[in-house]
């Protein structure tokens, strides 16, 4: 889930109101735990918070009178990368791109010094090739998957295309997949039980895909066209405009006229007239620089286009826009989206009449063009969102079809507040709307509709009611199938994300009616002999079309399909009646249980789309041993093989593992400062929450907190907030830890009579970090105060220094990070000429800890007398001095997320937002670090001093691996 997202949440779920431990505890399923486990099967693993949840930090932070910020993975980046401004332009971006691009591959002799080792070093340097580490299998074990069932997950989907001749006799069926930071997938086999996949990028410069069409009849050379840039009104990544495949999507061509207006946008839907194919609209959202290959900003850069739709007549040479209406300002809270208004989510052509044009935005419902039904090409509104005041923008999804000669529309509708105290989603239908558009709406009445959905529990309107919970801005699908213009799908997230949820669903993530949304049955869950549940979290559904009932689901979690096949469940062994329910409970769980998927399929298997946020080394395993946290997928454990397995739940952040007792594993959660600790190596079932002093603390805190583990001291980590915050026994005793802070716990009483064996009120506090020394951000060191600690480092060469950072490029040292909390010092060593912005890494010189190498995020133009990007820091033990070195050289503008240094070699390693890039020792020029790495933004790199390899974290790729050879 990204709010998301983002982030990757990606989460556009606003938590309720915190209680202790909620922040973590909350994503579980609790009512489905609490069934499983009253009919005997496998409890449910207790989620983090839904994932990509925004963090309690940036609410903190905001100015008084104006809402939080919306929080997630990819906002904080991007706010890195833009402070000390709210925004990256796009010509800026690009900059960055070409210059990385520009990079050689390999240095010639030339470039290195004289001396003779240099120049023998370059005779016998390698030439790695990257390694593809997947996951390629991303199996999920059933107590990650909240109890039900063992599945496979992959990133997250935002679009779906299917070939019009999937089903027809020999056709097989073609999907494509559009992944929200990996790219363009395909499959020719989409009705297998395990499809193969290939990506389909060739091409496209920005691996952000937020729209998907195909357009042809099918079993030939497909046209498809891809938007770049997702529009989830989350951690939704900018693009660079449209693109176009004529060989179904073997290789792509940017539509010429579309860079112009869609820069610093994301296109959130396409349509081509079928009779004319040289007319193409689309429409464009906000949405931010910071994980794809463009990077940018997250509020709107100056010169950025309108939003709004735009037609083209001539092929896409050129476009216009013909609809838009007033935005909502951006407000820059430390870089955050505030308002999605004005955005169009949703975009159509009348089946029956293309010139009739159909368009939905953020916060202003649906509106039409219509020269036959209303004698003008102007858009007039046909639907009136809810709640037109909402500060971020009502979403309002629909779907077009034909029943009786009319055209009928579908409307979902919803709000997401921040507070919650608002959200609300309702379904609508329109049985005719081939009338005046004053007919269907006036005065913010639809009285031209039919409200389908209730809040009356027991009714079959209640069926729909708030189908997308807190998360509409992000999660909302309305869908009907091609084949039944009955047949009608809405898509969300799941309920039971709210703590203490109902028992009379399966957690309503997918809904689907057959009686023209009059009723609706959960379709999450098919609890047969072959079970399978889908991931919360829905942005796409699709269907094939010559055959009836069978839908492709794309979530956070990747792409889903069913068979075709529902049966009723509501009196079987998972039924109603054994849950114990009565009265409007027991009729709403009939009328949800009463058909269900017969079969639900995961498509996942290949699809290597994971968002990677970092990866950790078991430094007695290097080859063999990794955890990495990824966007709503959890945290990811690698045992050599290509099919890695989520050990935990949520929003992976960072991770560690233990020096000298590697079985000892500790990961943070996407949201803040909410740790967890494993003492049985990556056992989804050993982890125990130890963030309670954090969490206490109040103290600001970016979404994913620095985490490392001590090189030296078994058991001792560093956590950055405002303050660096220590343990020395990795969060507290073991027995008591998982006695009554083992996340099997759901941190509320279960319903009477179900026991989850753990303490469900523990009265311990769980963790026992202590801040260590001084406030990092105060005023007390002068200038650059604020914010909050975002990177930490100890050296490998004594137990005593620790180096910290802070978001507005203040650095530090400590000589004495073991001592009593109290009494650790700590220096600010940076200069005046070091750049005020965002510190992505530190690296210490194994042989001297007070020397080490830093990298900045953000742009050399927003900070013109303080530029670079990687400094040499030498400080000098007896004097206290500093000397810095910027070693940025001929690298370019471009912002880095993460630096490694070969200790054995000098060579400086840098992740980019469009690859890694390689000093080697001796020289003043950077390279392109080894081949075969697709474009795509790696946000961590990780250099275990046990093995000659470097990871590469990408965020929607998967893991890479490069082999450095013999130094």
């Amino acid at each position: 889930m990204a709010l998301n997202r983002s982030n990757d949440r990606p989460a556009t779920c606003f938590p309720p109101t915190e209680t202790r431990r909620a922040s973590v505890l909350r994503g579980l399923l609790t009512s489905l735990a609490a069934l499983l486990l009253a009919l005997g099967l496998p409890a449910a693993s207790s989620a983090a918070a839904p994932a990509g949840a925004p963090g309690t930090a940036a609410a903190r932070s905001a100015p008084p009178g104006l809402p939080p910020a919306v929080n997630g993975p990819s906002q904080a980046r991007v706010a890195e990368e833009a402070y000390p401004r709210p925004y990256v332009s796009a010509a800026q971006a690009l900059a960055a791109r070409r210059a990385y691009l520009s990079l050689p591959g390999e240095l010639g002799r030339s470039a290195f010094r004289s001396e003779p080792a240099a120049q023998a070093y370059a005779s016998a340097r390698p030439a790695p090739v990257w390694q593809e580490l997947g996951p390629v299998t991303p199996f999920v074990p059933s107590v990650v998957n909240f109890g039900f069932a063992p599945t496979t997950n992959s990133g997250r989907i935002t679009a779906l295309a299917v070939d019009p001749a999937c089903g027809r006799p020999f056709k097989g069926c073609r999907v494509w997949i559009a992944a929200a930071g990996g790219g363009v997938w395909r499959t020719d086999n989409a009705l297998s039980a395990s499809p193969s996949w290939t990506p389909s990028s060739n091409g496209l410069p920005s691996n952000a895909i937020g729209s998907l069409v195909v357009d042809g009849n099918g079993g030939g050379r497909q046209t498809l066209y891809a938007g770049t840039g997702e529009p989830n009104g989350s951690d939704s990544q900018a693009g660079v405009g449209l693109f176009r495949s004529n060989n179904g999507g073997r290789s792509w061509r940017a539509v010429p006229g579309s860079f112009a207006v869609a820069h610093d946008r994301s296109i959130g839907a396409i349509a081509v007239d079928p009779r004319n194919r040289r007319t193409i609209y689309i429409g464009t959202d906000v949405a931010l620089h910071g994980d794809s290959s463009v990077a940018g900003g997250a509020a709107t850069p100056p010169g950025a286009p309108k939003l709004g739709l735009y037609k083209s007549t001539d092929g896409g040479r050129s476009f216009s826009l013909v609809f838009a209406l007033p935005g909502r300002p951006v407000i820059p809270l430390t870089g955050q989206l505030v308002s999605f208004r004005a955005g169009v989510n949703d975009l159509e052509l009348d089946p029956a009449d293309p010139e009739t044009v159909y368009v939905s935005l953020f916060g202003y419902g649906i509106w039409r063009s219509s020269p036959r039904n209303d004698g003008t090409r102007t858009f007039k509104q046909v639907f009136a969102t809810r709640d037109p005041s909402n500060y971020f923008g009502d979403r309002t999804q629909f779907a077009l079809t034909r029943k009786s000669g009319r055209t009928r529309i579908y409307s979902g509708d919803g709000s997401s507040s921040v507070d919650e105290s608002d959200n609300v989603s309702v379904l609508w239908r329109t049985d005719d709307a081939d009338r005046p558009a004053a007919e269907l709406t006036r005065a913010g009445a639809n009285s031209g509709w039919i409200r389908l959905s209730s809040a009356v529990r027991g009714t079959p309107g209640f069926s729909s009611y708030n189908y997308c919970q807190s998360q509409c801005t992000y999660d909302n699908v309305v869908a009907v199938d091609p084949s039944n213009p009955d047949d009608v799908w809405l898509g969300g997230a799941t309920e039971s994300f709210v703590f203490g949820g109902p028992l009379y669903s399966n957690g309503r993530s997918a809904l689907r009616s057959t009686d023209g949304g009059v009723t609706f049955a959960d379709e999450t869950l098919a609890p047969g002999e072959t079970p399978e549940s889908l991931h919360p979290d829905l942005h796409a559904i699709a269907f094939a079309r010559r055959l009836p009932g069978v839908a492709l689901i794309g979530t956070d979690g990747g792409l889903f399909r069913t068979t075709g096949r529902y049966v009723d469940v509501s009196d079987d062994a998972v039924g109603c009646r054994a849950r114990g329910l009565t009265g409007d409970d027991l009729v709403d769980c009939e009328r949800f249980l009463s058909a269900v998927p017969q079969r639900l399929l995961s498509l996942n298997d290949g699809l290597r789309t994971i968002q990677f946020q970092s990866l950790s080394v078991n430094e007695r395993d290097p080859l063999g041993d990794l955890l990495g946290g990824t966007q709503d997928n959890g945290t990811w454990a690698f045992t050599g093989s290509p099919t890695w397995f989520e050990t935990d739940t949520g929003d992976g952040g960072q991770s560690a593992i233990d020096p000298v007792q590697p079985r000892i594993r500790v990961h943070t959660f996407g949201f803040g400062a909410t740790p967890s600790v494993n003492f049985r190596g990556s056992d989804p079932r050993g982890w125990n929450f130890i963030g309670d002093p954090l969490e206490t603390s109040k103290e600001r805190a970016s979404f994913y907190v620095p985490l490392i583990a001590d090189p030296r001291v078994s058991r001792t980590l560093f956590v950055g907030l405002q303050h660096v915050w220590r343990t020395k026994d990795s969060g507290g005793p073991q027995a008591s830890l998982e006695s009554n802070c083992n996340q099997f716990a759901t941190g509320a009483p279960p319903p009477e009579g179900v026991s989850t064996g753990v303490d469900e009120t523990p009265t311990v506090t769980c963790g026992d970090w202590r801040a260590i020394g001084p406030d990092l951000t105060s005023p007390a060191f002068g200038d650059r105060a604020g914010e909050y600690v975002v990177a930490t480092e100890r050296a490998r060469s004594d137990g005593r220094t620790l180096w910290a950072a802070t978001r507005l490029g203040r650095v530090f040292v400590s000589s004495n990070a073991r001592a009593r909390p109290r009494r650790v010092l700590f220096r600010r060593i940076d200069g005046s000429r070091t750049p005020r912005r965002f510190v992505s890494s530190i690296s210490i010189d194994p042989a001297d800890p007070g020397h080490a190498w830093i990298s900045y995020s953000g742009y050399d133009a927003y900070t013109p007398t303080t530029p670079g990007h990687v400094f040499e820091f030498r400080l000098n033990p007896v004097t206290g001095e500093t000397q810095i070195r910027d070693l940025s050289f001929d690298l370019g503008d471009v912002p880095l997320s993460d630096l490694e240094r070969d200790d054995a070699t000098g060579d400086l390693y840098a992740a980019t937002d469009f690859g890694v890039a390689r000093l080697p020792a001796g020289t003043s020029s950077w390279q392109r670090a080894g081949s075969g790495l697709p474009p795509v933004a790696v946000a961590g790199l990780t250099l275990p001093r046990t093995a000659r390899v470097l990871y590469a974290a990408t965020h929607g790729r998967g893991a890479w691996r490069l082999a450095l050879g013999t130094p």
